[in-house]
C-alpha cells in the first residue's frame, strides 16, 4: 500500500512539473519589449523620396500616428501574440527641412527617434539646383545589435572624405568636386552607445575648399541625428 501511494505521489508530481514546464515555455516565448523591432531602414531617393521600411519580430504589432505640429512619425510598438513577423512600408514627407521619426516601445515606456534635416528638393529644385550635384541618394539602416549602417551614393566628379570631429562628437562627410574621382557607392558603418546621439552630417564643399574646420563651409545637408 505505501509502495503503491509513493507511486501515486511521484505521479502526481511529475505531471505537475510538466504543467509548470510547459507553462514557462510558453511565457518565455512571448517577446520581450526590447525583442518588437526587429530592423529599420529610412531611405531617401535621388528624386527626394523618403520612406521607411521597419521588420517587426514574431508576436509584435505597430501603429502610426503622425503629429502634424512637429511632422513627427509616431510609431507605437506593442504586444500582439496573434501577430506573425512582418514588414512595413510608410512612405514620409519631409516639411520645413525637417522629417521626425519615433518608434515608441509601449512595453517600456521607452522611445528612440531619428531626425532629418534636410531640403526638400522636389520643392527647391528650380532654386537650389547646384545643390543637387553632390549627394545621390542615401539609407540609414540598423539591426538590434547597435550598429548603423549608412549606404550612399554620390554623383560622378564626387570625392569623399570621413572626418570625425571629436569636440562636437559629429562624424562629417565631405563631399567635394574631383573629376578624378570614380567611385560613386559608399557603405559606412557607426557605433551607437545606449544613451549617446549618433550625429552625422554631410558637408557639400565648394570647389577648391579645404577640408580644414567644418565651420568654414556652409550648413551641412543632410544632417541625420539619431537618439533613445
Amino acid at each position: 500500500m505505501n509502495k503503491l501511494s509513493l507511486t501515486s505521489l511521484l505521479i502526481i508530481i511529475t505531471l505537475g512539473f510538466s504543467s509548470c514546464t510547459q507553462e514557462e515555455s510558453t511565457f518565455l516565448e512571448e517577446p520581450s519589449a526590447e525583442d518588437l523591432l526587429k530592423s529599420f531602414k529610412l531611405n531617401k531617393s535621388a528624386t527626394g523620396d523618403y520612406s521607411l521600411d521597419y521588420q517587426l519580430n514574431n508576436g509584435a504589432a505597430s501603429d502610426k500616428v503622425v503629429d502634424d505640429e512637429t511632422n513627427t512619425n509616431n510609431i507605437y510598438l506593442y504586444s500582439s501574440e496573434n501577430e506573425s513577423k512582418s514588414t512595413n512600408n510608410e512612405g514620409l514627407a519631409i516639411q520645413d527641412g525637417e522629417l521626425r521619426i519615433s518608434f515608441n516601445d509601449t512595453e517600456k515606456d521607452k522611445s528612440y527617434s531619428i531626425t532629418v534635416l534636410d531640403d526638400d528638393i522636389k520643392s527647391s529644385k528650380s532654386e537650389n539646383e547646384g545643390d543637387l550635384e553632390y549627394l545621390n541618394s542615401y539609407s540609414i539602416a540598423t539591426n538590434d545589435d547597435g550598429i548603423y549602417t549608412l549606404d550612399f551614393k554620390v554623383n560622378d566628379g564626387i570625392a569623399v572624405d570621413f572626418i570625425y570631429d571629436g569636440d562636437r562628437d559629429v562624424y562629417e562627410i565631405h563631399l567635394n568636386y574631383d573629376e578624378n574621382a570614380s567611385q560613386s557607392d559608399f557603405l559606412q558603418s557607426f557605433n551607437k552607445e545606449e544613451g549617446v546621439s549618433l550625429n552625422i552630417e554631410f558637408f557639400n564643399n565648394a570647389e577648391g575648399s579645404s577640408k580644414t574646420m567644418s565651420t568654414q563651409f556652409s550648413p551641412p545637408q543632410p544632417v541625420i541625428i539619431i537618439e533613445d
